[in-house]
């Protein structure tokens, strides 16, 4: 998974994968995949994704780049490496 430290917690790479039976993280090789069960449409997708990984990290989430594609980079603020790490390894 690409993870890099940011001044304001933890940066992540992750692809999308809307349209799923229901919320889900796994592991594909190195990348990350966030199963949404929410459309890729007027946000939901995003919106499942900030409010499930928010429940799942316990620390608030923003997606920084990757608004309208498949592909997201998102900032879990305050978390630490290892932290996030051991959650999504």
């Amino acid at each position: 998974m690409l993870m890099k430290t940011h001044p304001r917690g933890v940066l992540i790479e992750a692809r999308v994968r809307p349209n799923s039976p229901k919320f889900s993280l796994s592991r594909k090789g190195d990348e990350l995949v966030i199963g949404v069960t929410g459309p890729p449409q007027e946000g939901k997708a995003n919106t499942e994704i900030v409010k499930s990984l928010r429940r799942v990290t316990g620390h608030e989430v923003e997606i920084v780049k990757g608004h309208k594609g498949r592909k997201k980079l998102i900032l879990i603020r305050g978390a630490e490496p290892e932290e996030i790490e051991r959650l999504f390894g």
